[in-house]
């Protein structure tokens, strides 16, 4: 975490590639780590996926929205995957619940994401 924290400095002060869209310094190279580690513990804790919490943390520190999204996309992908081999694993996944609840989700994200694009194009 050191070495990354004086890479990252190192490259702004060279005026090297981007890494991000957040503008790295002194301060952010502490701070913003010790907001993603208690997102995340406050996520844990209250039982939520860390994207839940982390997604519109990555908006305020000024990321771009749509790396934003697919982040949070898979931190909730990790977690949901994680739970569901647990369940497995302890024989306590109802598989008719299961199965129905993979084909809501599918459905309904596949429906969001259609009418999405739509009213994108609409808009634009």
């Amino acid at each position: 975490a050191i070495h990354t924290r004086w890479a990252v400095l190192y490259r702004y002060r060279l005026d090297g590639p981007r890494l991000s869209d957040i503008e790295w310094d002194e301060r952010n190279t502490i701070t913003y780590p010790l907001y993603a580690v208690i997102a995340g513990l406050a996520a844990g804790m209250f039982g939520v996926g860390g994207g839940i919490v982390k997604g519109p943390l990555m908006l305020a520190l000024g990321v771009h929205p749509a790396v934003a999204s697919a982040s949070s996309a898979c931190m909730i992908l990790y977690t949901s995957s994680i739970s569901t081999l647990s369940y497995m694993t302890f024989g306590s996944l109802v598989y008719d619940y299961g199965a129905f609840c993979l084909l809501l989700g599918f459905l309904a994200t596949l429906l969001g994401q259609t009418l999405m694009k739509g009213l994108l194009r609409h808009c634009k």
